[in-house]
């Protein structure tokens, strides 16, 4: 015991002896213990400790999710305001600078406060609870003397005591920042900068077009391991961005397009991949530059044209924005799927909790084939974005205007097709036909108030399905993406949200063509039960009949299987369900991957899943479980589906639930951004957990021995072993996990 107490000694002397440093010492420790809270929009306070920039900036009572009459001011860290002046004049306060002589500051004394009460007591749901945000002393000791237990880590055990020095030293210190610049840049982002700054119309026009699709990416040049994003800058060097609200808004001067090296730390929910190396800029030649094509004027920046690019780009061919989407079809879709709203249930509750999309090939894309259709039909293919952040209260109203514009559209798409009956020959293939990876088929999980895209068609088969071509395609960016204002006013999120429903139909319109039509509206009709569904949602089938030939009474599934078969796309091992499949029984030892992937297709059963529906609460929907067999790791996310009698509404979502129906997907890997637990698994105890699984409701107390609870002494280590274990698995698209939302309670 001596020894411990001379050597913990003689590690502090050592520690307080040498200089910390932000980069190799303090940010490390920040990165694993207080990004993960602290990191997108939905950040307490909009405190950001994901780069230096974001912890000088500091706290603001502004809370970015909330109702509102008029829009707020834009907050984006290194965007909206580049020095710490400009952050103070917006509100923001210091959670850094002392605020007494003892050199005590905000961020300090709520980590002394973890290490007083080290307890978690409580709940603890940080974008659910009344924050706040004291910004001075008065105020904090106020709050502290009220909730003693909300020391930060919020609702997690306190930092270790080594930890707590570091970061109490930096501080102390005056929160240097001693990160070294970097200075190189890839080969590529030259290229790139330079066709993309060219003077001539076609390529301003082309430049325009991949900057207004590329903004939220996360770049990954071939020659880098860095990261970087594309922004309209006022000078060469990118020092002075252009700080517009959004990205077709107007500069009013003369700009060039450079690329800004993220030097944020990266979280999952942010990271969105898109990859150039010099066949990308030679395929963007080929696209845009290449082809055949005379522009006669620039692109307005009028709100009414800029936001909806089948308007402001009708230029470019159709087949090349087309085909430049489909090229990289899983980051464009990830996009609207997963930023850039950090937190949604009334963005998210538009959709099903799973369900597949696939696309429409160009060669078989009547929409862009057909020249005059798409500016005939401009008017009914307009966007309520371009109201902007500033929505009018009677425009997010105007609901049955959008309605006769989707009647009329239908209508009109239907008559091209008229002679062109849908055959399997008109779904795209995808990218990598053949491969584990193509895109011909995604899947997309909704989390509650997340949601997340991926390759392949995971899951059962689904109770819906979309496909989707370019009108569609172009539209959901638009709308979702680029034209949707995070600060902007209820009013303007109200009218997006609803345009969704618009959209979403459509999806789902466009796989029922492929059906036969005598079939169509009792598909739909299952999709959308409920009395006040059946007359408010506008759905208007054509009278063509399809040609593909059915030997079922299942045209739906029958369909789907006919998808999955021509794209080559493989079924989901674990969850999806053979008419033909035997249940089998739960063994009394598992050691190895192929028993231990049929007792979890077991429990993906409907019947089974009863035993334990009291998971698909709010904030039960995600986790993940960790089996330690001797030889191997094994990992797998747990996706909750909730079943919707429909997704036709915006509120009263709990009304159109029904707990008997929902579905679980168990998938190898990580799904997701929000995990709600982990779980970890000895290889003696695997048997013993899928029994209690199975008996849930007999066997409640027995689940604390597998789930990670956010008071367990050993979670920073648990949760350290799953952050590793994604960055092992998936090194280039992995970030932070964001632990806002693991669960609440603790067993008792």
């Amino acid at each position: 015991m001596i020894y411990k107490i001379f050597v913990f000694f003689l590690f502090s002397l050592f520690l307080y002896a040498k200089p910390i440093s932000f980069e190799n010492d303090v940010k490390p420790i920040l990165d694993n213990r207080c990004v993960v809270c602290h990191s997108c929009y939905n950040s307490p306070c909009q405190t950001k400790f994901s780069s230096f920039e974001g912890i000088t900036r500091g706290g603001t009572k502004t809370a970015i999710y909330e109702n509102r009459i008029k829009p707020i001011e834009p907050t984006r860290l290194f965007v909206d305001a580049l020095d710490e002046k400009e952050w103070r004049d917006k509100g923001f306060y210091s959670i850094t600078k002392p605020l007494d002589e003892n050199n005590t500051s905000i961020m300090g004394l709520f980590l002394e406060q973890k290490q007083k009460f080290p307890i978690s007591k409580g709940d603890y749901a940080p974008e659910l609870d009344d924050l706040t945000c004291p910004k001075d002393l008065d105020e904090l000791e106020k709050y502290l003397e009220e909730k003693p237990y909300h020391g930060m880590p919020y609702g997690f055990p306190a930092l270790s005591k080594n930890e707590h020095k570091i970061i109490t030293k930096w501080l102390k210190n005056g929160s240097i920042d001693d990160r070294k610049k970097d200075i190189e840049q890839p080969k590529e982002l030259k290229v790139l900068e330079e066709f993309l700054n060219k003077k001539d119309m076609k390529h301003k026009i082309t430049a325009r077009y991949i900057y207004e699709h590329l903004f939220l990416a996360h770049i990954k040049f071939n020659s880098s391991n860095d990261f970087y994003q594309i922004q309209r800058s006022y000078d060469k060097e990118g020092k002075n961005p252009v700080r517009t609200r959004l990205p077709y808004d107007d500069p009013k001067k003369k700009f060039y397009y450079t690329f800004r090296k993220i030097s944020s730390t990266i979280v999952h929910k942010t990271h969105m991949v898109y990859e150039i190396d010099d066949k990308k800029i030679t395929r963007y030649k080929e696209l845009f530059i290449d082809k055949k094509w005379f522009p006669t004027q620039n692109i307005s920046y009028e709100p009414k044209i800029a936001s909806n690019a089948l308007i402001a780009f009708s230029q470019i061919p159709s087949e090349s924005r087309y085909q430049f989407l489909l090229d990289d079809i899983h980051y464009f879709i990830m996009t609207f799927i997963r930023g850039p709203v950090c937190k949604g249930q009334i963005a998210l509750n538009v959709i099903n909790d799973h369900f597949w999309i696939a696309f429409k090939d160009p060669k078989y894309d009547e929409t862009i084939l057909n020249k005059k259709f798409l500016k005939e039909n401009a008017s009914n293919l307009s966007l309520p974005n371009k109201y902007g952040a500033d929505t009018p209260l009677v425009k997010s109203f105007n609901f049955i205007k959008y309605d006769n514009e989707t009647i009329e559209y239908y209508e009109n798409k239907n008559k091209i097709y008229k002679n062109k009956s849908l055959n399997l020959e008109s779904i795209w293939k995808g990218n990598k036909v053949n491969k584990e990876d193509n895109d011909a088929i995604l899947t997309i999980y909704r989390h509650f108030d997340s949601a997340s895209v991926h390759k392949g068609a995971l899951g059962n088969m689904p109770r819906t399905m979309w496909i989707i071509d370019y009108p569609l395609l172009e539209r959901l960016y638009y709308s979702l993406v680029a034209g949707f204002d995070v600060f902007g006013n209820t009013q303007h999120k109200v009218l997006v949200r609803k345009y969704m429903d618009r959209l979403r139909i459509e999806g789902e319109s466009n796989f029922l063509e492929y059906l036969p039509k005598s079939s169509r509206q009792e598909v739909f009709n299952s999709w959308y039960q409920g009395f006040l569904a059946k007359y408010f949602v506008t759905y208007t089938p054509s009278s063509n009949e399809t040609s593909i030939n059915y030997e079922t009474k299942n045209h739906k599934e029958e369909f789907i299987e006919k998808i999955l078969a021509y794209t080559n796309t493989k079924k989901d091992k674990i969850n999806f369900i053979e008419e033909k499949y035997l249940e089998t029984p739960i063994l009394n030892r598992y050691s190895n991957k192929k028993d231990i992937e049929q007792a979890l297709k077991k429990l993906t059963l409907v019947d089974n899943l009863k035993k334990y529906k009291e998971f698909s609460s709010t904030n039960f929907n995600l986790f993940y479980i960790r089996f330690k067999l001797k030889t191997q790791d094994l990992i797998y996310t747990v996706v909750i589906n909730r079943w919707h009698d429909n997704v036709a509404f915006m509120f009263e979502e709990d009304e159109r639930l029904d707990t008997n129906k929902d579905n679980i997907n168990i998938i190898e890997g990580f799904v997701g951004s929000y995990p709600n637990y982990f779980v970890v698994v000895e290889e003696g105890e695997i048997s013993n957990f899928f029994n209690i699984l199975l008996n849930y409701n007999e066997n409640e107390e027995n689940l604390k021995n597998f789930f990670i609870r956010r008071s367990d002494k050993n979670f920073w280590e648990t949760f350290d072993w799953f952050q590793n274990k994604f960055y092992e698995i998936n090194p280039s698209r992995a970030g932070l996990f964001d632990l806002n939302r693991y669960y609440h309670k603790s067993f008792n």
